[in-house]
C-alpha cells in the first residue's frame, strides 16, 4: 500500500492544445502535477536537465517523432522514468511494437478515456521509488490478485488497465473488507461501521445482495467467504 503526500511530476508531450489542456486538467484534478509540452525540442530540454516521474508522450509532433524522443530519453539521465505513449497511431500494431521496443512502459491509443489513462498511470507508477526529497503521491491502494483497489476511487483496476466500476456501497464494503483481511466481519459491523446505519431499524437492508454483487465483480481477485452465524471474511488468494 502506497500513501500519497506530494504530487508526482508528469511531463505531458502533446501538440494538440485542446487535447493536452483537457487531459492535463483531469490529471491535476486527480492529484498529479502536470507540465504541458507542445514540441519535441521543449521536451528534450526538460529531459536533459530536470527531474520528473513519468512522461505521457505523443508520437506525431510538429518538430520531431515521439519514438526518436523516447530513444533519446532512454540514453540520458532519466533512463528509468516510465513512459506511456498516447497516439492516434496506436491501433496499428507496428507502431505499438516500435514504441514498446523503444522503451515505452505502456501504449494507449487515441481516442482514450481519461479514466483508463489514470488507471494505467497508477498501474505503471505504483512501484516507483520517490525522487530524492519527495514522496510518492499515488493514492493509497490495496493489492488484490491481478488487480488493485484505489482507496479513493469507486473502482477496481486490473493489471491490464481495465476497470471494474463499483457502486458506493460496494466500494465502501470492499474497502472495509480489504482493510480488515482474514477477520470475521459481522452484519451489524457492516451496517454500523461501513454504511453508518442503525441495524435495529426495520428499514435497514441486509448486505446480502450487495455482497452477492461484489463477489461476482471480484471473482478471481479476492475471496469473500461466509462465516456461518458470524458474518464474512475477506482474503486474497
Amino acid at each position: 500500500m502506497t500513501t500519497s503526500t506530494t504530487n508526482l511530476r508528469l511531463i505531458y508531450v502533446e501538440d494538440n492544445a485542446t487535447i493536452r489542456q483537457r487531459v492535463a486538467e483531469v490529471l491535476r484534478a486527480n492529484g498529479f502535477s502536470v507540465e504541458e509540452v507542445a514540441t519535441a525540442a521543449d521536451a528534450q530540454r526538460i529531459f536533459s536537465g530536470e527531474d520528473f516521474d513519468l512522461v505521457l508522450l505523443d508520437i506525431l509532433l510538429p518538430d520531431g517523432n515521439g519514438i526518436d524522443l523516447l530513444r533519446k530519453l532512454r540514453q540520458g539521465k532519466n533512463t528509468d522514468v516510465p513512459v506511456i505513449i498516447l497516439s492516434a497511431l496506436g491501433e496499428q500494431i507496428d507502431h505499438r511494437i516500435s514504441g514498446l521496443e523503444a522503451g515505452a512502459n505502456d501504449y494507449l491509443a487515441k481516442p482514450f478515456s481519461t479514466r483508463e489513462l489514470i488507471a494505467r498511470i497508477r498501474a505503471v507508477i505504483r512501484n516507483i521509488p520517490p525522487r530524492a526529497g519527495t514522496t510518492s503521491n499515488v493514492p493509497e491502494t490495496i493489492r488484490l490478485n491481478g488487480a488493485f483497489l484505489d482507496l479513493q476511487q469507486p473502482w477496481l483496476c486490473r493489471d491490464d488497465g481495465t476497470q471494474i466500476l463499483l457502486s458506493m456501497k460496494e466500494f465502501c464494503l470492499l474497502r472495509y473488507f480489504a482493510e480488515h483481511p482474514m477477520q470475521t466481519v459481522s452484519v451489524d459491523e457492516i451496517l454500523t461501521q461501513v454504511w453508518k446505519v442503525d441495524p435495529s431499524s426495520i428499514k435497514t437492508a441486509s448486505p446480502v445482495v450487495i455482497i452477492s454483487r461484489l463477489r461476482k465483480k471480484t471473482e478471481g481477485l479476492c475471496l469473500i467467504e461466509s462465516v456461518r452465524g458470524n458474518g464474512y471474511r475477506f482474503s486474497v488468494p
